[in-house]
C-alpha cells in the first residue's frame, strides 16, 4: 500500500512516486547499494528494541538477519583513543545542498531522506546522502562515554559501498536551528510522514566545527545488520538545545543498539588537517 501523508500537517501532500522512495530513504542514486538495507525478496520480519523482538533476538527473526546475530564486524561497538591506531590526517569533505523536508517516523527512528546530488568525499571516495537517523541515546560509546544522542548520516554510492557518518549530540544550551526546524514538523507517531516541499534544511549545519574522527569498518545498527560499512565516528560532539532533546527522545527513545565485540578489528583515529 502507498503511504499517505497525515493531512493534519501544514505543507503535506500525496506523494510522488520519487518523493516517497526519498522518505523510504530509498533514494534513487542508491540502487547499487539499497539491497543491502532490505532482507532478500522485500519481506521486513518484525523487529524491535526491546523485548521477545529486541537486539538479542534479531538474528532468529530471519534468514535474512543472519548477521545481526552471527557477523563479526557488528555495529555499534566502543570506540577508544588508546586502543585506536594514529592514521593519516585524511579529511571528511562535505558538499551538502540543502534539501526539502522529508521526514518518516517508522516507529524506530526518526528518518529524513535527502535530495538529490550532496556528497561526503573521504580516501579518495565519494558517497551520496541518502537519509539522516536520530537514536536516543547514542549507540556508539566514544573514550569511554555515550552521548546523549546520536544522528547517523547514511551515505551510498555506485560501487555499491555505504558509509555513515556518526555525529553525537550532547545536552546543552545552544539551539540548533536545523535540528529544531526538523522537531517541529516530526510526525509524532509510528507510520506517519512528512513532506515539507517550501521547508529547507541542511545537513552541513548538524556537524560541530571540530572534525576528527574514529574510522573502523562496522554494519548498520539495524536489520539486517549488513556488514562491511564504512563507519566515521567524529570525536567531538554537536551540543543542542537539551530541551530539544528532550522533545527527540519523546519521539524514537529508546532505539539504540547495545554495543557488540570489536573482536580483532582495527580502529584509526584521524585528525583534522
Amino acid at each position: 500500500m502507498t503511504p499517505v501523508l497525515p493531512t493534519h500537517r501544514r505543507g503535506a501532500s500525496i506523494l510522488a512516486a520519487p518523493l516517497l522512495g526519498l522518505l523510504l530513504g530509498l533514494a534513487p542514486a542508491a540502487h547499487a547499494w539499497e539491497r543491502e538495507l532490505q532482507p532478500a525478496g522485500g519481506t521486513a520480519p518484525d523487529w524491535s528494541h526491546s523485548g521477545e523482538n529486541g537486539p538479542d533476538h534479531w538474528g532468529e527473526l530471519s534468514p535474512a538477519y543472519a548477521s545481526c546475530g552471527v557477523g563479526r564486524l557488528q555495529s555499534p561497538i566502543a570506540l577508544d583513543g588508546s586502543s585506536a591506531v594514529l592514521g593519516p590526517c585524511m579529511p571528511l569533505r562535505f558538499r551538502y545542498r540543502s534539501s526539502a523536508l522529508y521526514i518518516t517516523n517508522d516507529g524506530r527512528a526518526l528518518r529524513l531522506g535527502y535530495d538529490r546530488g550532496s556528497y561526503l568525499l573521504v580516501d579518495g571516495l565519494s558517497y551520496e546522502l541518502v537519509e539522516l537517523r536520530f537514536h536516543v541515546p547514542a549507540e556508539h560509546s566514544i573514550d569511554g562515554r555515550m552521548a546523549d544522542a546520536e544522528l547517523q548520516l547514511i551515505h551510498g554510492n555506485n560501487r555499491g559501498d555505504i558509509a555513515i557518518l556518526s555525529v553525537p549530540m550532547v545536552a546543552g544550551h545552544r539551539v540548533n536551528q536545523i535540528l529544531r526546524r526538523v522537531l517541529d514538523h516530526a510526525p509524532s507517531a509510528p507510520g506517519e510522514q512528512y513532506l515539507g516541499r517550501n521547508v529547507g534544511v541542511n545537513a552541513l549545519f548538524l556537524i560541530p566545527g571540530r572534525k576528527d574522527y574514529y574510522a573502523y569498518r562496522g554494519s548498520l545498527t539495524r536489520p539486517p545488520c549488513t556488514e562491511q560499512v564504512r563507519w566515521y565516528v567524529l570525536r567531538a560532539p554537536l551540543e543542542v538545545d537539551a530541551g530539544d532533546l528532550r522533545r527527540l527522545a519523546q519521539l524514537v527513545a529508546p532505539n539504540t543498539r547495545p554495543l557488540q565485540p570489536r573482536g580483532d578489528r582495527t580502529i584509526v583515529k584521524s585528525c583534522e588537517p
